[in-house]
């Protein structure tokens, strides 16, 4: 029997080609095993073989989507795999959004099954879930040697054709399709149990649950700018060189509040591993627009800038911590009687 052709699609990280300083590097194609490659060989045993890599930065495929796309769905009808593997992007947006996009094109357009692995909070897995096999990751890489298993596991299963369970028994992101599945109880018997349930407050597991969206209002504008107080808010990461409040370049779960003069004057550094600080640190006004602010208040178009800047890193940060943070830092505009706030980001 012949082997399974499969291709792999790496990011300019797990590609070996560089990190941040990298992710403008365009598409290529390699017939070698790259990084996790060996890992996916590994696991895929004698049964399939991985025939070819693309590897693209995070940034030339956001930028050149289209052209990106046609250039590999070209390579692909060409090659003739059998499966393509994606990633896993874990909690990484851009590389989230490039395999999604990619897995949904091949799928979609050459009927050839793909499965990747993606944080259930990645933007990604939402967009993208009902494409593409998606299985649930951990927030970071260390999670690599646990998932790439599962994903193998489940693209043979799809090659050989067997039955692919449910999201929660086989643990991918959910598709929103419907499978017929034989239950111990009818359909009514278990819709009155869950109702009963949650009129008691007690937990229960719904067979479909609807998707959940925040509503945030816009606040009111403010009436007297000339007499506002005005501060800075970024989520870029920038802060004093001994870190004094540990945040951490991703999945960080802390915040900083700082001098603007002495952060900028003092050592400092971009602690935010998502996007190149070298920019910023090069000119921090690009994310501390302190000069243009005191301009503003010179000319008296703001009444007052807040001498201090609150600092958090977005990078790969739960949705959970997130919301902490940002309740925690509007207390504190609270407490300084902020009128209004610059939140600048990356």
């Amino acid at each position: 029997m012949d082997k399974f052709k499969v291709i792999i699609y790496l990011n300019q990280f797990y590609g070996q080609i560089g990190g941040e300083e990298a992710a403008g590097i365009g598409l290529s194609y390699s017939e070698e095993i790259i990084g996790p490659g060996l890992l996916y060989q590994k696991n895929l045993g004698d049964e399939a073989e991985i025939v070819g890599t693309f590897v693209c930065g995070d940034n030339y495929f956001a930028e050149n989507i289209e052209k990106t796309l046609d250039e590999i769905l070209a390579k692909v009808q060409e090659v003739s795999p059998d499966i393509v593997f994606l990633g896993p992007a874990f909690n990484a947006g851009r590389y989230g959004i490039s395999c999604g996009n990619i897995a949904s094109a091949i799928s979609n357009q050459l009927g050839i099954p793909t499965v990747t692995g993606m944080y259930p909070e990645n933007p990604a897995a939402d967009i993208f879930r009902k494409d593409t096999y998606i299985v649930e990751t951990k927030i970071s890489a260390a999670d690599m040697r646990r998932v790439v298993p599962k994903m193998t596991s489940l693209g043979l299963r799809l090659l050989k054709g067997e039955a692919i369970g449910s999201a929660a028994t086989e643990g991918y992101i959910k598709r929103d399709i419907i499978l017929n599945e034989q239950q111990e109880q009818k359909a009514s018997t278990r819709a009155i149990e869950m109702a009963m349930a949650r009129l008691r407050g007690e937990d229960f597991v719904t067979e479909l649950s609807p998707p959940v969206y925040d509503v945030v209002d816009s606040p009111p504008p403010i009436k007297d700018l000339r007499n506002a107080r005005i501060a800075l808010v970024t989520d870029g990461g920038l802060i004093p060189e001994h870190n004094p409040d540990k945040l951490k370049p991703n999945g960080s779960e802390t915040w900083g509040q700082y001098n603007i003069d002495q952060l900028l004057s003092d050592p400092h550094f971009v602690i935010h591993s998502g996007y190149d600080g070298t920019w910023v640190l090069e000119n921090p006004q690009r994310l501390v627009p302190i000069d243009a602010m005191r301009q503003l208040e010179a000319e008296n178009v703001i009444g007052e800038i807040f001498p201090d800047v609150f600092v958090a890193c977005g990078n790969c940060a739960s949705i959970e911590a997130s919301k902490r943070i940002g309740a925690e830092i509007a207390q504190k505009l609270r407490d300084y009687n902020i009128d209004g706030v610059i939140l600048t980001s990356t």
